[in-house]
């Protein structure tokens, strides 16, 4: 298990939560995208690595490229791959994107539906929001109640 360490560690020591996470990771053995891998001894002493520990040469950590859709800028509308992007969320309040945008009226672009100053309100006021929230407060104050010592 080979967990990546963050790049600001090179200038300033690991807070403890940086090194919960990975004494979690490595004993639980998992494999997270861009952070830890399981490597095979046989990778790790093929000819091309000889043996090297690099963790970059194991683990891609590198940022996903900002795709800008120069039609987009130009001719106005939200390209609906960046709100597919967004597709946990709408699993989560599945009615909440119909509520917020429609078509731009040209094919792969959408249009807010509502004006950007009351987009907070529609959220927050919107029933699967509410109910959402309703729920993770309630986890929160459990999980609160088993975890205050006083």
């Amino acid at each position: 298990m080979l967990p990546k360490a963050h790049q600001r560690w090179q200038q300033e020591p690991a807070r403890a939560q940086d090194i919960h996470r990975i004494v979690d990771t490595f004993n639980r053995q998992i494999e997270i995208d861009g952070y830890s891998r399981m490597v095979p001894l046989a990778e790790i002493s093929d000819p091309k690595n000889d043996f090297n520990l690099n963790l970059p040469r194991y683990i891609d950590s590198s940022e996903p490229e900002d795709i800008q859709d120069i039609d987009g800028h130009l001719r106005g509308g939200i390209p609906d791959r960046d709100l597919d992007a967004l597709k946990n969320y709408w699993q989560v309040f599945s009615s909440v994107r119909q509520l917020l945008f429609e078509s731009a009226g040209r094919a792969g672009y959408s249009q807010l539906k509502v004006p950007v100053a009351d987009l907070k309100a529609k959220i927050f006021g919107h029933p699967e929001f509410t109910t959402f929230n309703a729920s993770i407060t309630a986890l929160f104050a459990k999980w609160r109640k088993a975890h205050t010592l006083y």
